[in-house]
């Protein structure tokens, strides 16, 4: 339908880019949950992933919660689980495909949803995976 916001998965790497200041991804992020041009999503694979640094203190965790807070979470199910396992079955060796992507994926894939990343490489040979990057909006 016209004029409906379409939902986007956004992978850890444009949250951490934009933690960094990259410009890019601060952009991309304003254009998902300021301007509401997309309905952002995340994998709960990238809330651990984003908590998972060695050194996180309380300012950033609260940074990391602010952006969390204004995106819709994707739970892991035995889906996505499923379709996960699969796909690490068939690239891990010949793509070095590693399983927080495989999920990241899977997810994607079972929700039907596009995928935001800066690390096209990371899925490009995932079949009937749709992704995008922040690259494309701000050239």
């Amino acid at each position: 339908m016209f004029g409906e916001t379409k939902p986007i998965l956004i992978d850890t790497d444009i949250i951490i880019n934009h933690l960094r200041g990259q410009k890019e991804e601060t952009l991309f992020l304003k254009r998902v949950m300021v301007q509401e041009e997309f309905q952002g999503l995340f994998s709960v694979i990238t809330e651990v992933e984003l908590f998972a640094a060695e050194k996180i203190d309380e300012k950033q965790a609260g940074e990391i919660n602010a952006i969390l807070n204004n995106l819709n979470r994707i739970g892991l199910n035995s889906k996505v689980a499923r379709l996960a396992g699969n796909l690490l079955g068939r690239f891990k060796k010949s793509h070095g495909l590693e399983m927080p992507d495989a999920i990241i994926s899977a997810s994607a894939l079972v929700h039907g949803v596009l995928l935001a990343t800066k690390n096209i490489k990371h899925f490009a040979f995932i079949p009937g995976l749709l992704l995008t990057s922040p690259d494309i909006y701000y050239p």
